[in-house]
């Protein structure tokens, strides 16, 4: 009857537990959702002010979906496709197209499915459960990883991108002041910097001369790369050539707050490197305490990993470190 009742107890408490790390994680995805909202109508909002002009692919998607949007399927696909990448296979595209990667649809179902074989035998080995039981969670979490991997990528070329492009900006500046035309001088700064903003700067200029209007080469590389840096780029360019103005001193303006904001980044990491390092450390010290105590006293700590009521205390437990870890990461992260 003790038995029983301790068990109950422990089944309660390690509910509450899971029920207040759901509750966090789902307080956290809203929070960021709505950020990430705000961020991208504040984007749009900002691109129609300033050049003038509507974003023709929103408009044309706007259209041609605005009495498809009445449908309950339709509604029910748009929810879907939140959580489950191969459902928005635009966004899955240009993510790919971002990261620079030859990977087809295909090819990233293939990914999906050998990454979701390796995380349900993985689960399999671990848990002893059956095949099928931990077949459809691995084949999900496999996609995820491969998404996540894919936006990753792209992330990062984008990154390196905006490092590059006060560089480039020079190199554009440098051959207007000296007369030559500006889709000259972007070809030029294609041929003198690296990957990526090499093949995006020589593709433009490449697109220029086979006919395609200057604006729409630049708002493709903008809309690939995704930064307000380089919508700015397009804006101020079109502008330039459309009614004319100082475009050596807006695209100076530029490259010198490109240079500031990479300066205050490295001040803002070499600031938070002490939290990072603390965090880390305090991280840490829960795995290094039960390695020891496997190692110094196994029979201690056996029961964590045999006993139902261990294993779901270590459930709880890495579900608290790893929303405690999220936390602290994003309190170092600053948008500048």
């Amino acid at each position: 009857m003790q038995v029983s009742l301790n068990l109950v107890v422990f089944a309660a408490v390690a509910g509450a537990v899971g029920a207040f790390v759901a509750l966090g994680l789902a307080v956290i995805s809203l929070v960021l959702r709505a950020q990430s909202r705000h961020q991208k109508r504040l984007a749009r909002v900002s691109r129609r002010r300033i050049s003038g002009r509507l974003d023709i692919d929103d408009v044309r998607r706007s259209l041609a979906r605005a009495e498809e949007d009445a449908s309950l399927l339709v509604r029910l696909t748009d929810m879907l496709a939140r959580v489950l990448p191969l459902l928005d296979t635009t966004r899955l595209r240009a993510n790919i197209t971002r990261a620079g990667m030859s990977m087809s649809i295909g090819a990233f179902v293939f990914a999906s499915l050998a990454a979701g074989t390796a995380l349900a035998a993985i689960g399999r080995i671990a848990t002893g459960a059956p095949i099928a039981l931990v077949a459809v969670p691995a084949l999900y979490l496999g996609m995820l990883a491969v998404d996540g991997f894919v936006r990753m990528r792209g992330e990062a070329a984008a990154q390196r991108f905006m490092k590059q492009l006060p560089d480039a900006l020079d190199t554009i500046i440098r051959g207007i002041r000296s007369g030559l035309p500006v889709i000259e001088c972007i070809g030029v700064a294609g041929q003198e910097s690296a990957a990526p903003i090499g093949p995006q700067f020589r593709a433009i200029s490449e697109r220029v001369q086979l006919g395609e209007p200057v604006e729409a080469a630049l708002w493709r590389v903008a809309r690939v790369i995704n930064k307000p840096e380089m919508d700015f780029l397009a804006v101020s360019i079109s502008i330039q050539m459309e009614t004319g103005g100082s475009l050596a001193e807006a695209l100076g303006n530029l490259a010198d707050l490109l240079r500031k904001r990479e300066h205050m980044k490295l001040k803002i990491k070499a600031v938070s490197s002490e939290a990072k390092a603390s965090a880390m450390i305090i991280g840490a010290l829960p795995f290094v305490m039960l390695g020891l105590l496997s190692v110094m006293s196994p029979d201690y700590v056996l029961p964590l990993f045999v006993d139902p009521r261990g294993q779901m205390m270590l459930a709880a437990g890495m579900g608290s470190i790893t929303v405690g870890a999220f936390v602290m990461w994003r309190m170092t992260q600053f948008e500048i």
